[in-house]
C-alpha cells in the first residue's frame, strides 16, 4: 500500500513547509531591529565577523568595548537590539622584526609584526545599514586587535554623536 501522499504531493508539501520555516525565521530577524536612524541606536547586538582565524578574537574585543561602555548596551540577542553590528575581519603576522640588523626576517629571529583590518556594518530595521566603516592598523603594534576595537568603536561614539571617552 502507497504511502499517505503520492510522491509528488510530498515534494510540494515539503517545499511548502521548508519555505514556511525560512520566511518565519527571516520575518523575526527583520522586525528585530527597530532603528531607522543612527541616532536612535543605545542597544547593539554583535554578530558575526566571518569565519577568518583573527575574527573571533576582533568580535571578542568589540564585546568588550561595548560592555565598558556606559551610554551603548549590550544586546543579548538580535530581537533585543536596535541595531546589528557585523562584519569582516582578520589578523595575521605581517613579518618579524629583530633589534639585530644581522639576523634575518625568520620566526626564530625576532618578535612577529601583526596586521589586520576589521570592517563593520551597523544595520538597523530591516538590514538597512546605517553606518559602515572600514580599520586597519594605524602603526605596528603587537595587540593589533586591541588596536582595531578601540579605534572601530571610537568611530561609533562619533557617529552616534557620543562624547568620547578618555
Amino acid at each position: 500500500m502507497r504511502t499517505w501522499m503520492f510522491p509528488s504531493m510530498r515534494c510540494v508539501f515539503y517545499s511548502l513547509w521548508t519555505c514556511a520555516l525560512w520566511w518565519a525565521w527571516n520575518a523575526n530577524a527583520s522586525i528585530a531591529q527597530t532603528a531607522t536612524d543612527l541616532r536612535q541606536v543605545r542597544r547593539v547586538f554583535v554578530g558575526s565577523f566571518g569565519k577568518k582565524p583573527g575574527a573571533a578574537g576582533l568580535r571578542k574585543r568589540i564585546v568588550d568595548e561595548l560592555k565598558r561602555s556606559q551610554e551603548i548596551m549590550l544586546a543579548a540577542s538580535p530581537a533585543d537590539a536596535d541595531a546589528v553590528l557585523t562584519g569582516d575581519g582578520d589578523t595575521y603576522i605581517r613579518g618579524y622584526i629583530s633589534l639585530n640588523p644581522r639576523s634575518g626576517t625568520r620566526p626564530g629571529d625576532g618578535e612577529p609584526v601583526y596586521d589586520g583590518f576589521l570592517s563593520v556594518e551597523l544595520k538597523g530595521k530591516n538590514d538597512e545599514v546605517l553606518w559602515s566603516y572600514l580599520a586597519t592598523p594605524r602603526f605596528q603594534s603587537s595587540h593589533v586587535e586591541r588596536d582595531l576595537a578601540k579605534h572601530v568603536f571610537r568611530k561609533i561614539e562619533r557617529a552616534l554623536g557620543l562624547p568620547a571617552r578618555p
